[in-house]
């Protein structure tokens, strides 16, 4: 029996329609794994900018009002970066996200750092 036999037979032709389905199932489930990977890493970002915003709100804003150059110190920077990543982790804990896998305990700071200079001019 050659192949061109198989292709031809009702069995044969059973097997290809079901590798051409397999396939067309992976292509589209890849683009729809791309697309919920790219939304949980979007609502991470939301998450850190929320936690950024908040932390500004609460704890920046009143360390700048009560001071005449409105300055923060080193140490306040970096208790504020520090104040922003913890509420962004808990927030993202509220809505089901896990920000540290998403965006990368590497990259964190950086986002924050990012979005800290993002509020800053404008």
């Amino acid at each position: 029996m050659s192949i061109a036999d198989i292709v031809h037979s009702e069995s044969g032709l059973t097997l290809v329609g079901a590798a051409l389905g397999a396939l067309w199932t992976f292509f589209k489930s890849r683009d729809w794994y791309q697309g919920v990977r790219q939304q949980r890493y979007c609502r991470a970002v939301q998450a850190l900018e929320a936690g950024v915003e908040q932390t500004y709100r609460t704890y920046v804003r009143a360390i700048k009002d009560s001071r005449e150059d409105g300055k923060l110190t080193e140490a306040e920077m970096r208790d504020a970066r520090s104040l922003a990543r913890q509420t962004a982790l808990e927030y993202g804990r509220t809505e089901g996200i896990d920000v540290l896998a998403e965006l990368g305990d590497a990259y964190l700071d950086l986002w924050t750092a990012k979005l800290v200079k993002r509020m800053k001019k404008g």
